[in-house]
């Protein structure tokens, strides 16, 4: 009766809403379903025949998940959603449900044991009753569902033959009857509740639409359309926008003024198919030339007296919405410093790329990394940093399309601060990321000016190829990666193809690093020292500080091993706070007052933190300034020179000396020593191990110490191992030696027996990351010694 109280045009609508209701609470339904059926079977397990049992668990569990795929779908829209077509299919499956039911209980109920007739009973009732209210927008598939099951159970009742039972079969009816009267009533009372919201959200909306038109300071514009589906009465706020006269709008169609598009045909149907439209997002030519972007609302109306309008809504000018979405998602996809793609753009043609490549087709994935780019932006501000990244860009970008070695679809983006990553696709993808990898290091190395200042860097590539290495996005991200660490690792301004056993050793590098981060408070580091000594009376004035790592699983970790690591994760920092402190420990405990040399790292020398360890360190063990010498390789004479000058002169004035050391095979030797007054020359050992043997390094160590005398400075050599190395540095005048011939390096007490001292580890830190720098090799070649 009531769908005939309802309008043609909405009983579709209407219906559709039942269903949608029904669907929310059919997983619930079918989980009560299986939950009853299990109940069942373990209770007729050993009384009725296994057949039995397996088929009625395959027909209720056929049509639970029946019911759940039918309604999943519908949810999802992979269904049409044609509501006579859909009550049927559940209805179908009610009829399937209840049957399985129905079935089992005429059969059997009668030869069950009484308490299990009673649990038979509470099952089917609480099935039926269940049924009726999660049904109920979808009244008659309710009373299929109830009818099988009533029916099966009063058909065992009826075989039982009591008067009880013939009792029960009458109260059974009358509940079921009742039950499936209040399915349709709930369904009544539904629609009739949807039909009054809808009315009620209708008059709202054309209020709302009335009253934007007349608000003063209001955006949108009316418009209504005739029998024909053409304009009628203008507004003039829609002839200003469009620049066109009341006259001239008047008898056009809507869509006419639009730009084709998939929404202006959407739009199209729904006014010819009398359909509501909400938010439809459309363009068309302004008064000015420019795009505008309209939002259309809109429902049909039943023209009444006369009228002729069959199509009313409202346009919302989102023109400026519009230009800001697009800049949003521009700003998404897009790096703002260089317009090249960003990572998240980069990750996605990537995996389209790799997703839709021919069995024959190669891809190579260049990861690019311009080297030293931190020390460009320390030393001469961020402003400059962000040209040179834009300058590299363009260059980068034009390598790419001017050689042609891009392949197919080349792409260049930038995936971090100086990172960059280059896809070649293609056939002979291996061999242009090669040439394009040699390409970039040259033409990237070029000198260019930035606010009248110098600027000259290089790059590292790294290379990985896909289907050769991988074909899985994450998985050859991650061996470009690792190639890239290896071209920088292997002196940078290189490319590296990445090669098995790549990710081994830098998977065995990043172990080696966290256990690292833990050896200080565990006590691994060992305090060794080696004799420097006086050429003149070979007497042991002074020791150098060594460190070594004990690693409880490894063993002697070599210092080139580690110190690297610790540089590159700003471990050095800690680590050497420790070499400080016990350091002047150890030197606090010799009676013979020999000084003790430390090596500082140049990211050391660049923490704040340096100059106060030092000061608490030398007021907790007393020891005199003038018995600490700090030895710095020319990298921090390199790296932000300035403050660094400006650390090392504060150094002075507490009166340490400060001696450079590996002189000789650094970028400017001489340059440096005249930048700042060492107090000690240490010539590295590359020219003495052939002392004896070459004059031209006879030559070079001799001027290095003539030099050196000149300036006041004393000269220490490194790796003295034979006396007739010692010999030749005495005619020369060298002050000084170190090396195997004196002694190897030792634990303090091989050299000074003494009682135990405490040493106090330092705290605990969070630092940030430093990249590695030419000192880490200042304890790696402390190695041999």
């Amino acid at each position: 009766m009531l769908r005939t109280a309802v309008a043609p045009e909405l009983r579709d609508w209407a219906d559709n809403r039942l269903i949608s209701a029904h669907i929310r609470i059919v997983k619930p339904m079918v989980a009560g379903t299986v939950l009853n059926a299990v109940v069942v079977c373990a209770a007729l397990i050993g009384r009725i025949p296994w057949l039995d049992i397996a088929m009625f668990v395959g027909f209720t569990f056929g049509a639970a998940w029946h019911r759940v795929w039918l309604a999943d779908g519908i949810a999802r829209g992979r269904r049409q959603k044609r509501p006579q077509k859909i009550a049927l299919a559940f209805r179908l499956n009610s009829l399937w449900m209840g049957l399985t039911f129905g079935i089992l209980l005429a059969l059997w109920f009668p030869g069950m044991p009484a308490d299990v007739q009673l649990l038979l009973a509470v099952c089917a009732t609480t099935q039926i009753a269940s049924a009726a209210y999660t049904v109920r927008t979808l009244p008659k598939s309710a009373t299929i569902y109830v009818a099988c099951q009533a029916i099966g159970l009063a058909i065992g009742l009826a075989r039982i033959g009591t008067a009880t039972a013939l009792c029960a079969i009458v109260v059974l009816m009358l509940a079921s009857a009742l039950l499936v009267r209040m399915a349709f009533t709930a369904r009544d009372l539904f629609v009739t509740r949807i039909l009054s919201d809808r009315d009620l959200a209708a008059s709202a909306r054309t209020v709302k639409l009335l009253l934007n038109e007349y608000e003063e300071s209001g955006s949108d514009m009316l418009f209504e359309l005739d029998r024909d589906h053409r304009l009628a009465g203008v507004s003039r706020r829609l002839s200003s926008a469009l620049g066109l006269s009341t006259g001239e709008l008047e008898g056009r169609t809507l869509t006419d003024l639009l730009a084709p598009s998939d929404e202006r045909d959407s739009l199209a149907r729904a006014i010819a198919e009398r359909k509501r439209v909400s938010n439809l997002i459309v363009s068309c030519e302004g008064a000015d030339g420019h795009t505008l972007w309209w939002s259309v609302t809109g429902r049909p109306c039943f023209p009444v007296d006369g009228e002729r309008t069959t199509f009313r809504g409202v346009i919302t000018d989102v023109t400026s919405q519009r230009i800001a979405e697009s800049r949003a998602q521009r700003m998404a996809s897009f790096d703002t410093l260089t317009g090249l793609p960003n990572r998240v753009s980069f990750d996605r043609v990537l995996e389209q790329v790799l997703d839709g490549r021919e069995a024959s087709d190669r891809v190579a994935l260049l990861l690019v990394d311009i080297d030293h780019f931190k020390h460009v932006n320390d030393v001469h501000g961020h402003p400059v940093g962000d040209a040179l990244l834009r300058i590299q860009a363009e260059a980068m970008a034009g390598c790419v399309e001017d050689s042609g070695l891009g392949g197919t679809t080349p792409i260049v983006a930038r995936l971090a601060s100086d990172e960059f990553a280059i896809l070649v696709t293609g056939h002979d993808a291996c061999d242009h990321a090669i040439r394009l990898s040699e390409l970039l290091i040259d033409v990237l190395a070029q000198p260019v000016v930035i606010d009248g200042r110098d600027l000259a860097v290089s790059v590292s590539v790294g290379i990985a190829l896909a289907p050769f290495h991988t074909d899985q996005k994450d998985q050859l991200q991650s061996y470009a990666g690792i190639s890239l660490q290896a071209a920088k690792q292997g002196g940078r301004s290189m490319w590296e193809m990445f090669e098995p056993g790549m990710d081994a050793v830098l998977h065995e590098r990043h172990a080696l690093a966290l256990d690292l981060r833990h050896a200080v408070a565990r006590g691994e580091l060992r305090l060794f020292i080696q004799p420097l000594v006086d050429v003149a009376s070979e007497a042991k004035t002074g020791y150098e500080a060594l460190l070594r790592w004990q690693h409880p699983t490894r063993g002697l970790v070599a210092p080139d091993q580690f110190i690297p690591i610790a540089e590159e994760t700003g471990l050095i920092v800690p680590i050497g706070e420790w070499v400080i402190r016990s350091a002047f420990a150890e030197a606090a405990t010799w009676e013979g007052g020999e000084t003790i040399a430390i090596n500082l790292s140049a990211v050391q020398v660049g923490h704040a933190n340096l100059l106060p360890v030092i000061v608490n360190a030398l007021a907790e063990t007393g020891l005199d300034p003038a018995r600490v010498e700090f030895e710095i390789t020319e990298s921090v004479l390199l790296d932000n020179s300035e403050t660094n000058i400006e650390v090392l002169n504060r150094l002075h004035t507490l009166g340490v000396k400060i001696a450079l050391d590996d002189f000789g095979t650094g970028y400017a030797s001489l340059t440096y020593l005249l930048t700042f007054p060492f107090d000690k020359i240490k010539i590295d050992r590359r020219f003495i191990s052939d002392l004896a043997t070459r004059e031209e390094s006879q030559a070079i160590v001799g001027a290095v110490i003539a030099l050196a005398n000149q300036l006041g400075m004393c000269t220490l050599a490194e790796g003295v191992e034979e006396q007739d190395q010692l010999d030749t540095l005495r005619r020369h005048g060298c002050r000084m030696v170190q090396g195997w011939l004196f002694g190897k390096a030792l634990p303090s007490e091989e050299y000074h027996p003494r009682r135990e001292i405490a040493l106090a580890p330092p705290p605990a830190a969070r630092l940030p990351r430093a990249r590695k720098t030419r000192a880490s090799q200042t304890y790696s070649r402390r190695a041999r010694a």
